[in-house]
This record gives structure tokens, sequence and C-alpha cells, in this order.
């Protein structure tokens, strides 16, 4: 087999990812690997992901299941590790190195930052929370409920007062998914609220945020309601799925019981679009009733 000779991986700057290995040009190297030995998957056209080097694994290998259509009807309903099989009482290697491949995936979503050219692109206002970096976001989740003191300041002179309907963005769980959906979602979600005659705000996005900040964000804009769409946590490789929490003129001591939430929006699930005309319809229902939450049971 002939050897490829590609330029040493380049590491990033020191912090939490410094010893991460350049995941491209590894794929790059592999990918070349494979095309020299007439291995169809070193096509570069084939998505990138797991499923490229990895063969499947779920269903395969199993025999003949005991009920072979309600099998089926389990692996169409859900990406979850069913039948997977097992080599004695381990994990098949196969299904181990998914597993290893989805779990760096999923620490990549976490770790990863928001594109700052999207949000300048998208003419937000950009805000802080109290967490100074991405170690603190993660170790102090209430350091990502608050804003800073200069997002404070920043919040009072670039954002209208008194909005009917204020929407925020946060990076989250997942900054993979903001960057993946943010701008077909705030579009969709501009052009159906104004279908429905609701008045937005100033867009805002805030970064390294926990949910609970809406209500920080709302009480001081003095906004009638209140949307965050955030990057859910990742799983099961999947990394790009967002979430929209929505609440009625949250109080202080404003709880989880008193908001609402669409979640798995992405493109295997909830689409982008239709999720942002379900937001907007979700928003109307609570201006016109003036509650969200619990108060509806």
């Amino acid at each position: 087999m002939k050897s490829s000779v590609l330029p040493p991986p380049v590491l990033p700057p020191s912090g939490l990812n410094a010893a991460t290995v350049d995941r491209e040009r590894v794929e790059a190297l592999v990918r070349t690997t494979l095309k020299e030995l007439g291995d169809p998957r070193g096509d570069p056209r084939l998505p990138v992901g797991p499923a490229v080097l990895l063969g499947p694994d779920r269903g395969s290998n199993l025999g003949t299941a005991f009920d072979p259509q309600a099998m089926a009807a389990m692996l169409a309903s859900t990406p979850a590790r069913i039948g997977v099989g097992r080599v004695g009482s381990r994990y098949r290697t196969n299904t181990l190195l998914r597993f290893r491949a989805d779990h760096a995936a999923a620490k990549d979503a976490v770790l990863s930052e928001v594109d700052e050219k999207l949000l300048a692109k998208l003419g937000f206002v950009e805000l802080q929370t109290k967490a100074i970096d991405k170690k603190t976001f993660l170790v102090r989740p209430d350091a990502g409920r608050v804003l800073s003191d200069e997002g404070r300041k920043v919040l009072a002179e670039k954002c209208a007062h008194a909005p009917q309907l204020q929407i925020l963005y946060g990076d989250g769980l997942s900054a993979a998914a903001i960057n993946t959906n943010l701008e077909a979602f705030h579009a969709a979600f501009v052009r159906a609220t104004q279908a429905r005659g609701l008045k937005l705000g100033t867009p805002i996005f805030v970064r390294r945020s926990r949910v609970k900040v809406m209500d920080q964000v709302a009480q001081l804009l003095d906004a009638e309601a209140c949307a965050f769409v955030c990057g859910e946590r990742p799983g099961l490789g999947f990394s790009d799925s967002l979430s929209a929490y929505y609440i009625y003129r949250p109080k202080s001591g404003a709880t989880d019981a008193d908001r609402e939430v669409i979640s798995n929006i992405n493109q295997r699930g909830l689409d982008p679009v239709k999720a942002a005309d379900a937001l907007a319809d979700a928003c109307a229902r609570v201006l016109r009733d003036k509650k969200s939450g619990v108060d509806y049971k």
C-alpha cells in the first residue's frame, strides 16, 4: 500500500482544546488511504461523520429477530442503541467505536463557540453572562443564568424597551446547533411573527448562557413575553438540535414550571422552519391568554 504524506496535524491554541487533534486532517488521511485501497468510503463527497468510516451496527449480525417486524419498527423510530448485538457480555467493536465517536462529537459541540461572522451578519446585539469563559460556564451553571455588568449596560443602551415579544438566542450546550440552524430559524421566526401581528424586540444573542437568563432579560426590558432559543445537550451523535423556551412576564423567582418549551428542533426531528412557525403560534397564545407554563393546566 502506498503511504500518504500530509502536513503534521495543527494543534489549536492553549486552553480547553489544546490537546485536540485537527480532525479535518485526520479524516483527510483516512479518506486518502481508503481511496488508495479502492474503498468507496474514501469518496470526499460522502457526508462527514462516523458513518463514513464505520459500518452499520444496529440490526446487523443479530440473526433472525423473534419479531422481525417489531425490530424494524423500533429501529425506524429511534437512533438509540438498540439491536446492536453483543460478543459474550460485551459490545461489538463497531458499536463501541460508534459510541466513542458520538461522545467526541458531543464534547466538540459543548466546547465549541458560535461563529462570530454569523452573528455579525444577522446584526444581533451580543451580551455576555457572568460565565467569563467556557470552563466557568460548564462548572458554574448559575453564572450562565445572569448577565455580566457589561451585558446589563449593553442591554440598556442598545435594546428596545417594553417590547411585546423579546427574542434572544444562546449557545446553551451546543454552539454547533446555533451555527447550523440560527440563520434559517430566525428568518422564519421573523416572518411568522409578522404574519401574526406580533411586535419583536431587538434580537439578542447571549454568549455562554443558560435558559434562566431569559427571565432577567425580560424583566430588565419589561418585555410582555420572551422567547429563548438555544443549543440542546448533544446526544446519540447528534449535536445540532435546538430548544425554544417561552414565558409570559417572568417574575422574580420564576421556575421551569412557568415556561414552556419546543425541543428536538433539527433536520431529523422538527424542521427549524416549522419550529419557528410553531414558536410564533405559541407566543401568540401566551400573549393572548396572558399566561404560560402550568397555569394552563
